[in-house]
C-alpha cells in the first residue's frame, strides 16, 4: 500500500469569474494545488531575497556612514596635527633665533673680556666671515620626531649656554669689582713737582725715599679718592699732616697727605672720584701740594703704574 505522502498532488483549485451584471459570461480558471505551492514557494524566496537586499544596503549604509565619520575625523586630527607641527617647528625657530641672540651677546661678552677675538659659533667657535650674509638651504620640513629631537637639544644647549654665561657674568663682576677697586685716575689736578723714589729732600739736606708723588696745585683744590673703597683713618698723621688712607680690597690701598680739610670719616665707603679731601699744607710741607700713594700688600709702589 502506498504512503499518502508519496502521491502525487492532483487537487485543483477552481476561479470563477463571475459578472455582477448580466449580459456578461462568466469565466473560470482552473488553478493546480502544485502551482500554487511553487508560486508561494517563489514569492517567499523573493521577499527573503529583497529583506536581505534592503538589510544588506541598510548595513551598507551604515558602514559608509561611519567611515566617512572616521575620514572626517582622521582629517579633522590630520589638520589638527599638522597645526602643531607647524607651530611646534615655530617654536623651535624662535628657539634657535633666541639662541643666536645669545651666541652673539656671549660673543660679544667674551671679546669685552678679551676671552676670545673672533666669532663665536652655535658650539662656542667663532668662524671668519660668519657675518657675511650668503646662501641658506636645508633638508626640507622635519617631522614631529626630528622637531622633538632638535627640541630637546636646544635646551640642552640653551642650559649649557646659560652656565656658561652665568660664569661670564661673575668673571665680568669680579673683573669690574677688580677695575673700581683699583686705582686708575689722578686724584687731583695740579703739576707733578716730586716722584716717586730716590730724591734731593725738598728740606735741603741729603736725599730721601719718596713713597709717593707729588702734585702741587692751588691751596683748596678738591682732592678725589683714585678706586672704591672703606676710609681706614681719617684725621692727623704726623709728618703726612691731614691724612686718609683708603683700604680698596685685593691687598691694594691709597694715602692722601698734607690736606687743607678732610670730608670723610673712617668707615666710609667712598666710590672712585669722590671728593675726601681738599689740597694744604700741613704736616712736613713746603707749599700747597697733596702727597698720594699707592701701596700694595702694605708696601709702597709706584702710583705712576696705574695712571
Amino acid at each position: 500500500m502506498e504512503n499518502g505522502r508519496n502521491k502525487p498532488e492532483r487537487r485543483e483549485y477552481t476561479v470563477m469569474i463571475v459578472p455582477h451584471r448580466g449580459g456578461g459570461k462568466s469565466f473560470s480558471l482552473r488553478v493546480p494545488m502544485k502551482a500554487i505551492k511553487v508560486t508561494a514557494v517563489a514569492l517567499s524566496c523573493f521577499i527573503a531575497a529583497g529583506v536581505a537586499t534592503f538589510a544588506n544596503y541598510q548595513a551598507t549604509i551604515h558602514t559608509a556612514k561611519a567611515d566617512q565619520q572616521e575620514l572626517a575625523l582622521l582629517r579633522a586630527n590630520k589638520e589638527q596635527q599638522e597645526q602643531k607641527i607647524a607651530q611646534l617647528a615655530k617654536a623651535t625657530a624662535d628657539v634657535q633665533e633666541e639662541m643666536n641672540r645669545l651666541t652673539q651677546l656671549e660673543g660679544d661678552v667674551r671679546r669685552a673680556l678679551n676671552m676670545e677675538d673672533t666669532a663665536t659659533s652655535r658650539s662656542g667657535v667663532r668662524r671668519p666671515g660668519s657675518e657675511r650674509a650668503g646662501g641658506q638651504g636645508g633638508p626640507g620640513p622635519l617631522n614631529v620626531d626630528q622637531l622633538l629631537q632638535q627640541t630637546a637639544a636646544l635646551k640642552d644647549e640653551l642650559a649649557t649656554r646659560e652656565e656658561r654665561l652665568s660664569d661670564m657674568r661673575d668673571d665680568l663682576t669680579a673683573r669690574n669689582s677688580r677695575l673700581a677697586a683699583t686705582p686708575s685716575i689722578w686724584p687731583t689736578s695740579g703739576d707733578v713737582t716730586s716722584r716717586f723714589g730716590w730724591r734731593s729732600s725738598p728740606f735741603g739736606y741729603g736725599s730721601d725715599w719718596h713713597p709717593g708723588i707729588d702734585i702741587a696745585d692751588s691751596y683748596g683744590t678738591p682732592i678725589e679718592a683714585t678706586a672704591d673703597g672703606v676710609v681706614v683713618s681719617a684725621g692727623w698723621n704726623g709728618g703726612y699732616g691731614l691724612f686718609v688712607l683708603i683700604d680698596h680690597g685685593y691687598g691694594i690701598s691709597t694715602a692722601y697727605g698734607h690736606s687743607s680739610e678732610l670730608n670723610v670719616r673712617a668707615g666710609q665707603r667712598v666710590k672712585k672720584g669722590d671728593t675726601i679731601a681738599y689740597m694744604g699744607s700741613t704736616g712736613a710741607s713746603t707749599g700747597s701740594h697733596l702727597h698720594y700713594e699707592v701701596r700694595v700688600n702694605g708696601r709702597a709702589v709706584n702710583p705712576a703704574d696705574f695712571l
